[in-house]
């Protein structure tokens, strides 16, 4: 399987390195971000591993938990599509927890 990302992930991926450049370095972020992408190489060998999440969009949402961020993602044929990365801080939707 590959993986592919919404642009809505695309750009929590931007905002994520950009805090984290501001309040940790760029060391720090290249550190952070080089494991999230691991973990989406992670999911692509192992598209379940993450939690079911029920959702009125689509039916095979999931939810992994990467250090700070939850990604959210649909399986589909042989690609994993990641919907949405959020912090762990922010409120889910109730039917994602």
């Amino acid at each position: 399987m590959e993986y592919e990302l919404s642009e809505l992930a695309r750009s929590n991926i931007k905002d994520i390195a950009r805090y984290t450049v501001r309040y940790f370095g760029q060391e720090q972020a290249d550190e952070y971000l080089d494991g999230l992408f691991y973990s989406f190489d992670l999911l692509t060998d192992n598209p379940e591993m993450g939690r079911a999440v029920q959702s009125e969009i689509s039916g095979n949402l999931r939810r992994f938990t990467y250090r700070s961020h939850y990604v959210v993602y649909e399986i589909r044929d042989k690609v994993i599509r990641i919907a949405t990365i959020r912090n762990t801080k922010q409120k889910l939707p109730e039917e994602w927890r």
